[in-house]
């Protein structure tokens, strides 16, 4: 259900992410998949990591500008993203790894648990 810490890393590598930034998540359905989203950060030792009130709906009925998600470089992160994992998991080596993670196992329970 979880990444490895190093896939982890390279995926948000490859979108351009770093330890120092804050990242807002959000998605098209109000709160569907972002809290998981804040989730796995939080596991991966990232904490400047928050859920948009109400997600994208709620954002747009409040009047708030939006840019469109399918732009040319969104797309090529989120591929180079999948790429970087896929890489990972093969044991190649993946870079520049921007973002580092260190796994928080209180935040995760095992079936025994």
């Amino acid at each position: 259900m979880l990444p490895s810490e190093e896939a982890f890393a390279a995926a948000a590598s490859a979108l351009g992410i770093e330890n120092k930034d804050g990242i807002v998540v959000y998605d098209g359905k109000g709160i569907f998949s972002a809290a998981r989203v804040w989730w796995m950060f939080q596991v991966f030792g990232h904490e400047k990591v928050w859920v948009l009130d109400g997600g994208l709906p709620r954002w747009r009925a409040s009047g708030y500008d939006v840019e469109s998600s399918a732009s040319s470089d969104a797309i090529l992160k989120v591929s180079a993203a999948n790429e970087a994992i896929e890489k990972v998991y093969q044991g190649q080596t993946v870079g520049p790894i921007t973002f580092h993670a260190k796994f928080q196992p209180r935040l995760v329970w095992t079936f025994e648990q």
